[in-house]
């Protein structure tokens, strides 16, 4: 339990930390789709996804460091698999180009219900993802693509999650 609080003042600190790294903090929504292994009935699930990152500012340099805090919501039928999870974010600015491309790799919590009358199971959930934001508007940007592996270990079930939606950059 003590580590559990201890993760999460550095995940507070690192969201929202010091503005003199003249950092940038951001909302985001979105809607994904993901074809999910290891789970009969349930070809594809869709739902929406949510998060918070806070990222370093690109002023010298083009690539920034930041964490992530996000939750996905996927369902079908009687099938959901909710994660919530958190990590480090890494993202590219390239100098002309509109576009910033990232990664992350997350941990977290991830629930699964297989179908209707069964149970759900809470267990530790990783994942491991890529994306593409473009500005679309100042400080909106597009999320035009992003490429989420999410696994629940012990549950069999792994997804391989697409997702497109909005960024607002707060600052």
């Amino acid at each position: 339990m003590n580590h559990r609080h201890t993760f999460l003042f550095a995940l507070l600190a690192l969201l929202l930390g010091s503005t003199a790294l003249h950092g940038q903090i951001a909302v985001y929504a979105g809607f994904s789709g993901a074809p999910i292994g290891g789970v009969q009935g349930a070809n594809w699930a869709y739902g929406p996804l949510v998060g918070v990152y806070k990222q370093t500012g690109h002023a010298a340099s083009t690539i920034s460091i930041g964490g992530d805090l996000r939750g996905s919501f996927l369902t079908r039928d009687n099938f959901h698999y909710y994660t919530g999870a958190v990590g480090p974010r890494l993202a590219f600015k390239a100098p002309i180009l509109p576009f910033r491309p990232y990664i992350e790799g997350l941990v977290g919590v991830g629930n699964v219900q297989h179908g209707n009358g069964t149970g759900s199971n809470t267990n530790f959930n990783y994942q491991v993802l890529a994306g593409l934001d473009t500005t679309i508007f100042p400080h909106i940007d597009w999320r035009m693509v992003e490429f989420d592996y999410s696994v629940v270990p012990g549950q069999s079930v792994n997804a391989k999650i697409f997702s497109t939606g909005l960024v607002l950059r707060i600052w």
